[in-house]
């Protein structure tokens, strides 16, 4: 037996090896000629300990044993198979559990592919919350997939970089940037000008690298609660369809959602509304304003501004919603598809819910007010009245 098999088996039954090592040891034995070598480790390591067997017992691990062996050459595409032996049922325990271990490492490191723990709940499947994740790409055709575990951009001079530093792409050669935040998915960026934008599910965002203009022009599909850095010579303006946002430093919410009524819904300081086809079409906001726009008109009505920025602080608000409403707010957010009754009651209700928590944690408190049940398979729910 070589040294090196013991001492990787040892490592391994220590819980010290690495997926390296265990993919060593799965090939080793692999070969017909290390099933003796193998027995041997098995019945060094559990020779100490005492242990009653019966007959379904042995059944059982020689079955798990077999099936692994069988499952590990599908996988390897090897023709060699191990011969089974007769062994006790620590020994087979011991060998199965290994094996299958082996299996499942192989496979990972050929596929190179992340599996995923199936998630369980009252309903069915269950879905986890939306992370930070978007696509990048430059007007010179380059593309990026922004990494999950950085928060934001920050476009300067020098190029655009993740909020910690760490450098992306140079912008010498860049005249604008586009950001698609897929379903599920939400990213923040810092403007040239030192304007902040936290885009939501379902939004793309087209922005210069440089505002060198006579304005501040940026495009929006979907959601962004934009902090706008204060500029007298220079508005900022944001185009969303026909509708155009006018500012010179202020904090407001645009929700351009395809198919839906524009919201703008102002914090702070004050914005001009308007339309790219009438001019004359406009309205001026105060905080606490919204304007509503759809099909070239625009309506102004008073609101809890604080509600429609929630999804900024990682919270469902829901104020007077009904459950289709609702509904369109957790597909986005969770990516998936929600099938519900035609006749679903249109009843509006008032909720607030922390937005990190599991597609479950959410359903449950809606099912606890409104009474409708949910089923979850893969990334559709299907919704029925009790």
């Amino acid at each position: 037996m070589e040294p090196n098999i013991k001492v990787l088996f040892d490592k391994y039954t220590a819980g010290k090896a690495t997926s390296q090592e265990i993919l060593e040891l799965h090939d080793h034995f692999g070969l017909e000629q290390g099933s003796t070598e193998l027995g041997k480790l098995i019945a060094e390591y559990i020779v100490s300990e005492n242990t009653t067997e019966n007959d379904e017992e042995l059944q059982v691990a020689d079955r798990m044993v077999h099936a692994a062996w069988q499952n590990i050459h599908t996988v390897i595409g090897s023709p060699a198979i191990a011969k089974k032996k007769k062994l006790p049922f620590k020994w087979l325990a011991a060998a199965a559990a290994l094996l299958i271990f082996g299996t499942t490492m192989v496979y990972f490191m050929q596929t190179k592919k992340t599996i995923e723990p199936q998630l369980t709940s009252i309903y069915g499947n269950d879905i986890m919350p939306g992370t930070n994740k978007a696509t990048l790409t430059l007007s010179n055709g380059q593309r990026y997939e922004l990494k999950d575990l950085k928060e934001g951009l920050q476009i300067n001079e020098s190029g655009i970089s993740y909020y910690d530093g760490e450098a992306i792409a140079a912008t010498d050669q860049v005249i604008n940037a586009s950001i698609h935040v897929p379903n599920g998915g939400n990213y923040k960026v810092n403007l040239p000008d030192g304007t902040k934008v936290q885009l939501n599910a379902g939004t793309d965002f087209i922005y210069p690298i440089r505002f060198d203009g006579k304005e501040r022009l940026v495009q929006l599909s979907g959601e962004g609660y934009f902090e706008v850095s204060h500029d007298a010579a220079k508005p900022f303006k944001v185009l969303s369809g026909d509708q155009v946002v006018t500012v010179l430093g202020t904090h407001f919410n645009v929700q351009a959602y395809k198919h839906e009524a524009i919201e703008t819904t102002l914090l702070e300081g004050s914005v001009s509304v308007s339309s790219s086809t009438n001019i004359d079409n406009k309205a001026m906001l105060v905080p606490g304003q919204q304007a509503s726009y759809l099909s070239g008109r625009i309506k102004v009505r008073k609101v809890p501004a604080e509600d429609y920025i929630g999804w900024t602080k990682n919270l469902f608000i829901f104020n007077h919603l009904s459950l289709p409403q609702i509904f369109t707010h957790l597909e986005r957010w969770y990516d998936v598809e929600i099938i519900y009754p035609s006749n679903l009651s249109k009843e509006t209700y008032l909720m607030e819910i922390p937005k990190d928590r599991k597609l479950s944690e959410i359903l449950e408190p809606i099912t606890d007010l409104t009474g409708v049940s949910f089923t979850i398979q893969g990334r559709r729910i299907t919704v029925k009245q009790r």
